[in-house]
Parts: structure tokens; C-alpha cells; sequence
């Protein structure tokens, strides 16, 4: 069983990707792919860091393993990698990873990613912008965040994340159509979406 979770900034779509994994004992990844690519390709973390939930493209080379050969012409023999060659690489280990085990994936389009796989749920969390702004304040730690910054942020990041998911996907981002279930977390709370979502999963271990 993959779950897989897009998300608005602010909408808990990874506490509630964190709390169900729990919930029906899945693996989970979210920022932790980016440390297991790193590490797989024998690249900086600091470019799928850069690179992460981006389309564009400019970054400098690295040194690849023979995990990876698609690579070996074009980029290193140019001398730089694009944003859609991390994206590959961390594609291919997403794959990788759900190969092995049950998962929640956070975001990165993962559900671009494993769209042929019968056994994946796709899943969108979105909130009211009021309860976004409250949690993002609540989450920041920054005391000098106001009201007006953190509803930038929430629309920066949003407009990040859904330029990434388009441009790869050729989907659209947060659209109903492109997603198994899509959920407003202020209406059950992140606790009663997590109780919906289990009990979807668990009733329909085929989606597709």
C-alpha cells in the first residue's frame, strides 16, 4: 500500500501523512528522501536541498554511480545537472523505496512518480487560509513573523509547489481531477482526516 500526500503550506498535510503512517504502521518519507538520494547518488545534499519541490534548472556536477547510468550522457559530459536530472534521480529512488515496503509519501510527486503502481492512493490536503496562517505562525518558532508575511510565504510556497508538480506532472496542482481524494483539513481536523484516510485506505487497497 503507497499513500501518497500533496499538500497546501500550512494545511498539516505532514503531520497528518506522519500520523497516519503511524496509524496503519507505513513507512514514512518527506524530507528523508532528500538525505537517501543524496546518499545513493553520491551527490551534496545541497543540490536536491536546492533543487527541491522546483522546476528550474542550474546546477553544478557531481560525481555519478553506476546506480544511475540514464545520466552519464548529457550532464556530467556538459558539465552541469538540470533540476529534470535530480528530478529523475530522486524519481528512480522513490520507486525504489516503494518497491520495498508500504509508505506515505510527502509531496514531490510522488504520485506522478508512481502512477502506473495499482496499490497507490493519492491524496490532497488543503485548509482554510485562516487556519494555514495560524499554523504556520504556531509552527515558524520566528516571533517577528506577522499575519502578512506568513500569508506571503503560504502563497509563495504554494505557487512553488504547484509550478514543480505542473511542470512535471502535466497535471494540475491541488485540482480534484488530479488526485484519488482530496480533503479540507479544516473541516475534520487533522486527527478526523487522518480517521478518514485510514479507513479509505484500508476499504480500497486497489484505488486504481
Amino acid at each position: 500500500m503507497i499513500i501518497t500526500i500533496g499538500r497546501q503550506l500550512g494545511s498539516g498535510g505532514r503531520d497528518i501523512g506522519k500520523k497516519l503512517s503511524e496509524a496503519m504502521g507505513l513507512a514514512y518519507y518527506d524530507k528523508e528522501i532528500i538525505d537517501i538520494t543524496a546518499r545513493e547518488s553520491g551527490l551534496s545534499k545541497k543540490l536536491f536541498e536546492e533543487a527541491d519541490e522546483q522546476a528550474r534548472k542550474g546546477f553544478s556536477a557531481g560525481i555519478l554511480g553506476m546506480r544511475f547510468p540514464f545520466l552519464n550522457e548529457g550532464a556530467v559530459g556538459f558539465g552541469g545537472l538540470s533540476n529534470e536530472m535530480l528530478f529523475q534521480i530522486q524519481s528512480d529512488v522513490i520507486r525504489d523505496l516503494a518497491s520495498k515496503q508500504s509508505c506515505v509519501f510527502i509531496g514531490r510527486c510522488a504520485d506522478y512518480i508512481l502512477r502506473d503502481r495499482t496499490d497507490c492512493f493519492s491524496v490532497f490536503i488543503c485548509a482554510n487560509d485562516e487556519d494555514r496562517i495560524k499554523r504556520i505562525l504556531s509552527y515558524s518558532g520566528d516571533k517577528n513573523l506577522s499575519v502578512e508575511k506568513a500569508r506571503d510565504l503560504m502563497e509563495r510556497v504554494d505557487k512553488k509547489r504547484a509550478v514543480f508538480y505542473n511542470y512535471y506532472s502535466n497535471k494540475m496542482w491541488g485540482n480534484a481531477s488530479s488526485y484519488h481524494v482530496c480533503i479540507n483539513s479544516s473541516v475534520f481536523g487533522v486527527d478526523g482526516t487522518v480517521s478518514l484516510l485510514k479507513e479509505m485506505a484500508g476499504k480500497n487497497r486497489n484505488p486504481l
